[in-house]
């Protein structure tokens, strides 16, 4: 008898997938990777169109149609898009399972309306903010019962090296996706005694002016930017608005981490944070709302240690790789794809299993 079949398509992830998948289900289920590390010389000069990424998706549906596999797993919306796409195209009758469904800004026009004719292929989503379900059942035109929330979960963040690199009392600032920082600038110019680091994508500060208490570091290594945020006294979520549902990946390397955070008040993370429990929010586009809550926070470190405690307990009990693993074999389940009996016991002892946010781990991203 063959042994069921589950093809993967996802960009470069690293290991999470590999590691993640044949653990929970062993040798009796075969399975297939394909992601967008360059193969061919073509791939390698031209960028746009993203060839590698398109030869993986046509490359998971073929495999997956021709093999007959029993699950076609994908995450990140254009990877997503393509596979769904293709999959009508071609009139591919494939089960495919989507484990994260996330739009830093949804599409417009013709994109819009060609990912809402693709998406009716995908048998079930997985969102990681309740925003998100509502926003993308009406956007998209998809079911609300084929979307399932699940809240991002990842392990403790590595932190590298063992020392601040950052010297002395500061305020810090993660990631790129859906971030205003020029608010939090204007906010850190009312507050020149209180030093900020920023690690942030180049795009992030086009035409703001930096001053003197902030110190921008661009495009620096995960696990550098989670040393930034762990000797700092609290760390700040900026988001361009209040219905923006980016800044998941942070919020959980915070709880991890222990530390506070200020954040934009948008129902994108109501999930997560819990204004005076674990978090302070402040009105989006306000630099003076913003700088009153962090100089507030600043000043009390006995409210820093209370927020940062109840931070980290919240992301132990709702945002673990057990949570990742609990969640995935529930996936599995309904496919009816057999799991090995012993890898629950076997994935409680090896937490490295899953690479960190599943996550590009040579560049900030949160």
């Amino acid at each position: 008898m063959n042994r069921p079949l589950i093809v993967c398509c996802s960009p470069d992830y690293g290991d999470g997938w590999r590691g993640l998948g044949p653990k929970l289900t062993g040798e009796g289920v075969g399975w297939v990777f394909f992601d967008d590390r360059p193969s061919w010389f073509l791939e390698r000069v031209v960028r746009r169109p993203n060839i590698a990424i398109i030869r993986a998706c046509l490359n998971a549906v073929l495999t997956a149609s021709s093999k007959r596999a029993r699950l076609l797993v994908t995450q990140e919306p254009r990877t997503t898009f393509l596979c769904a796409l293709l999959c009508r195209i071609l009139q591919l009758n494939i089960d495919h399972y989507v484990f994260s469904f996330n739009f830093p800004e949804l599409p417009k026009g013709f994109r819009m309306r060609l990912m809402r004719y693709a998406f009716t292929q995908v048998k079930q989503f997985t969102v990681h903010s309740s925003m998100e379900r509502d926003l993308y059942s009406d956007y998209f035109h998809i079911p609300k019962e084929r979307i399932r929330l699940r809240l991002w979960s990842i392990g403790v963040p590595d932190v590298s090296p063992d020392y601040p690199l950052q010297v002395g009392r500061y305020v810090s600032a993660i990631g790129g996706n859906g971030r205003d920082y020029r608010t939090l600038i204007e906010a850190a110019r009312r507050l020149p005694e209180i030093p900020f680091v920023l690690v942030v994508r180049p795009d992030n500060l086009i035409g703001l002016k930096i001053p003197a208490n902030v110190k921008p570091i661009v495009n620096m290594p995960f696990k550098g930017a989670m040393n930034i945020m762990l000797y700092s006294a609290c760390t700040v979520l900026p988001l361009s608005g209040s219905t923006v549902p980016c800044g998941h990946v942070t919020l959980v390397c915070a709880m991890h981490l222990g530390k506070p955070v200020v954040a934009t008040d948008s129902k994108g993370i109501c999930d997560y944070v819990f204004p005076g429990h674990n978090a302070v929010l402040c009105n989006p586009f306000s630099p003076e709302d913003l700088a009153q809550a962090i100089d507030k926070l600043w000043r009390d470190p006995g409210e820093i240690e209370r927020l940062g405690e109840n931070n980290r307990c919240f992301g132990a009990a709702n945002c673990t790789e057990a949570n990742v693993r609990s969640d995935f074999a529930e996936v599995l389940r309904r496919w009816e794809i057999p799991l090995h009996e012993d890898s629950t016991s076997a994935h409680q002892e090896n937490k490295q299993m899953v690479a960190v946010s599943f996550g590009r781990n040579n560049e900030v991203s949160p």
